[in-house]
């Protein structure tokens, strides 16, 4: 019996959360939100680097330790939010890592536009599309950009204060390293935390 690809029922999620969000009420928190995202979860990252796909599944803690660099690193985000619940905004990412003078740096980049829908005073539901950049030099310059869908469960405290749980896709759609073609694809469930203004 054919098993269903994790793939197409992350996106089946992701659809549901999002058509289940359009009949509720648009009323964001705030103007503003800035967080921290993708501190902590689970990943599985497809690895495709010329004729080789490798996989691989990772936990983390305020670090991505697949052995690939890949879109689930934590970041820091900063959204704007219309009266209406539509939302524009992104997130940035950096890391350096190396030792005996071998060092090197990625950046992470991220442009996305969703919809803030909150169902009660305390929980929102925040579908967001977008585009995830990734760029690395360690001694060989690599990238790789991926379409993003993801879905934010926001579980709103006191003052403005947000617990978020992420389920989302990052489906590689270009990427280089070096000379070769490579492609990142990442489905997990990842945690973090916001500020609404």
């Amino acid at each position: 019996m054919a098993r269903p690809s994790p793939l197409l029922c992350a996106l089946a999620a992701c659809g549901a959360c999002a058509f289940h969000s359009l009949n509720a009420q648009a009323a964001p928190p705030g103007d503003f939100s800035v967080a921290v995202e993708r501190l902590f979860g689970i990943v599985r990252t497809t690895y495709d680097y010329g004729d080789v796909e490798d996989t691989s599944t990772s936990i983390s803690l305020f670090s991505q330790v697949s052995g690939h660099a890949g879109y689930s690193a934590p970041r820091l985000a900063f959204d704007w939010l219309s009266l209406g619940g539509i939302s524009f905004g992104g997130a940035i990412g950096y890391q350096t890592d190396g030792d005996d003078g071998n060092d090197g740096d990625a950046w992470l980049l991220v442009a996305r536009v969703g919809y803030f829908a909150r169902p009660s005073s305390g929980f929102g539901i925040w579908p967001r599309v977008g585009i995830t950049h990734i760029a690395a030099d360690y001694g060989i310059e690599s990238d790789a950009t991926a379409l993003t869908f993801e879905v934010p469960l926001e579980f709103l405290m006191s003052r403005g204060i947000a617990i978020s749980i992420t389920p989302h896709v990052d489906l590689g759609i270009s990427g280089n390293q070096g000379d070769v073609d490579r492609d990142i694809t990442e489905i997990g469930l990842q945690f973090g935390a916001g500020a609404f203004f």
